[in-house]
C-alpha cells in the first residue's frame, strides 16, 4: 500500500500525517489536491520509466499528414 503524507484534513486525520492508502484513494487524493508528499514507494513507481511509452505523432508516409 502506497503511504502518503497529507496537505489538509482528511476525516480526522490532520495536516502531515502519515497515512497507508489504497490506489484508488491515493488518485482521489491527488486530484482533490490533498496529498502533500508521497512515500518512498510510491516516489519509486512515478519515477520508474513506462515500458508502454507511445512514440509521438507520425506523419502518414502517404499523405504526408499527421494523425488527429
Amino acid at each position: 500500500m502506497p503511504r502518503i503524507t497529507l496537505a489538509s484534513w482528511y476525516g480526522d486525520k490532520a495536516p502531515g500525517d502519515s497515512i497507508d492508502v489504497d490506489e484508488t484513494t491515493v488518485k482521489a487524493l491527488r486530484r482533490d489536491g490533498l496529498v502533500a508528499e508521497p512515500a518512498e514507494e510510491t516516489a519509486q513507481e512515478e519515477k520508474a520509466p513506462s515500458k508502454t511509452a507511445e512514440d509521438p505523432a507520425q506523419p502518414d508516409p502517404e499523405t504526408g499528414r499527421k494523425r488527429r
